[in-house]
């Protein structure tokens, strides 16, 4: 058998919380016992979906920003057009975050630039991507 490590990190959440975090006396030690496992939870959950996750962010903001460019100008249409069609070539989780942030930073300046031209539609879509992006990170907390 070759445990995964989503599997792993399931089994000892559930030891902690179901077992060791009850058999403490009440206070510090099990209130920090089951955020521990909480967060081993949080990682399971991450840990299949983490690159996922990032690479179609990536790809919906190139995509925003290619559209966007169409209609700005200027300096920010430049940095916008610097990143369209751009593809991720470092797929591990710290790489895929990188870009990710800096595509984000950018993603303000276009909301910024949205917000004073007064681009209702623009600042919508802006929204609808950061409703999606914060849903497919969603942690899923099991009945207890």
């Amino acid at each position: 058998m070759k445990p995964s490590p989503e599997l792993v990190l399931n089994q000892a959440f559930a030891k902690i919380a179901m077992e060791m975090g009850p058999a403490l006396p009440p206070g510090y030690g099990q209130g920090s016992a089951t955020t521990t496992a909480v967060l081993l939870l949080m990682v399971a959950q991450e840990f299949n979906r983490a690159a996922d996750v990032r690479a179609k962010e990536n790809r919906v903001m190139r995509a925003l920003f290619a559209d966007a460019a169409k209609g700005i100008g200027g300096p920010l249409s430049a940095k916008l057009d610097a990143v369209v069609g751009v593809r991720d070539e470092d797929l591990t989780v710290s790489g895929l975050d990188r870009v990710n942030g800096e595509l984000k930073q950018l993603l303000i300046d276009l909301q910024t630039h949205a917000e004073q031209a007064g681009d209702r539609v623009l600042e919508l879509r802006i929204l609808r991507f950061l409703s999606e992006a914060a849903a497919a990170r969603q942690v899923h907390l099991p009945a207890m």
